[in-house]
């Protein structure tokens, strides 16, 4: 084989004559005159040192040769409109990949309805969903490995573009039979000394901090029997009887068959459960500030009002 370069063009010229079985009428889809394309036919099979096509003055057929490069200029075309593609609209920010870290608590509602919204609106971008917790989502994105993050709001400031996603207010969740479904409303102050199922300080770290906080601030201090780090476990001690549980009103989507969900009156304004978008520190492309935008459409403000805060 020669070294001199393959061109693209030649590989189109190929292929057309190659489907069509005929130089005119390859030609005419090329929109060119026969003569050079006939040439750039004679000037591929020296390059590649060997005949393509069989003719004769009645018929044109591939030889062995010809029937192999078809298969692999085919692919070779079609992967490189592809790339072409591809790189277009990753440029104009309709294609790519697209890390997102999300803490546990936002997956019942909020990661559902983005990943929704991004497949609909954006089918090419492929994205990556990572669950994590806030500490570990801020390193991430410092480093670069994640995009977004759904996150609690950081105790210090991480010099991250971050922004209040969403607010929602906190309801109780009780088991069946609990005596406390007598009271209509339940006042915050009935939890005095009530077996009590918490987030905890280590791993739901914001959450334990926003329940146990307002609770102080209430003088209401109930009897813990558990702290647990996610709402699903939450929600299942409360289903198995073992207390009461102040959490957020998404999870109340959470199924559990013996487990009852109910307003609870709280003093104030003081007692939600906040969300935030933040993104990676470097100039965002087009594909991350779509997404972005993509993402407070969808949940800014259908979610806000319904909150009790924030």
């Amino acid at each position: 084989m020669s070294g001199s370069t393959i061109e693209l063009n030649q590989l189109r010229y190929f292929v057309a004559v190659a489907e069509e079985l005929n130089f005119r009428r390859a030609a005419r889809r090329l929109n060119m005159t026969q003569p050079p394309l006939s040439r750039h036919i004679a000037l591929l099979e020296h390059k590649l040192g060997a005949r393509l096509f069989d003719r004769t003055r009645r018929s044109v057929q591939l030889t062995p040769a010809g029937r192999r490069l078809l298969a692999d200029a085919t692919d070779i075309l079609t992967r490189t409109e592809s790339a072409i593609l591809s790189a277009r609209q990753a440029a104009q920010g309709r294609a790519g990949h697209i890390e997102l870290g999300f803490v546990p608590s936002a997956c019942i509602e909020v990661i559902p309805r983005i990943a929704r919204r991004v497949r609909e609106a954006l089918p090419d971008v492929d994205l990556n969903l990572r669950e994590v917790m806030t500490p570990e989502a801020v390193d991430s994105l410092q480093a670069g490995s994640l995009d977004f993050a759904i996150l609690r709001l950081p105790r210090h400031n991480p010099g991250l573009p971050i922004e209040k996603l969403w607010s929602e207010a906190f309801v109780l969740a009780l088991p069946k039979g609990h005596p406390l479904l007598d009271l209509d409303p339940i006042p915050i102050t009935a939890l005095h000394g009530v077996d009590f199922i918490s987030y905890s300080s280590e791993r739901g770290g914001f959450l334990a901090e926003v329940v146990q906080g307002y609770l102080n601030t209430q003088g209401v201090t109930p009897h813990m029997v558990f702290a647990v780090a996610q709402s699903h476990t939450i929600m299942a001690l409360v289903d198995e009887g073992f207390g009461v549980a102040l959490v957020p009103r998404s999870n109340s989507q959470i199924a559990m068959p013996r487990t009852v969900i109910r307003e609870i009156n709280l003093s104030g304004d003081m007692l939600h459960s906040d969300l935030y978008l933040a993104l990676r520190p470097r100039e965002p492309d087009p594909l991350i500030r779509d997404v972005a935008q993509l993402i407070r459409d969808e949940l800014t403000p259908e979610i806000l009002p319904r909150g009790r805060g924030g």
